[in-house]
């Protein structure tokens, strides 16, 4: 929710709820993991691969959402 709702450079800003935001926190996940390499082999991607993420929800609960992007509710961990 974070990434997504506060992007680098001329990104647009995509709001999204937890639900929606799950495929950019995989990817992320993947990216950041220290198998990395072994996991992007097992999913099939390189660094030439493209990835259609779908967010299936938007802002439901407004208080939540600020809460998460702009308060640090919930904060990453590695």
């Amino acid at each position: 929710m974070r990434v997504l709702g506060n992007p680098l450079g001329h990104d647009p800003r995509v709001i999204s709820g937890e639900s929606g935001a799950v495929g950019t926190g995989i990817l992320a996940a993947v990216h950041y993991h220290p198998q990395r390499d072994a996991l992007m082999q097992k999913l099939g991607l390189d660094r030439d691969s493209v990835v259609l993420v779908i967010s299936t929800e938007g802002d439901t609960d407004a208080k939540h959402y600020r809460e998460v992007v702009w308060e640090g509710k919930h904060p990453a961990t590695r």
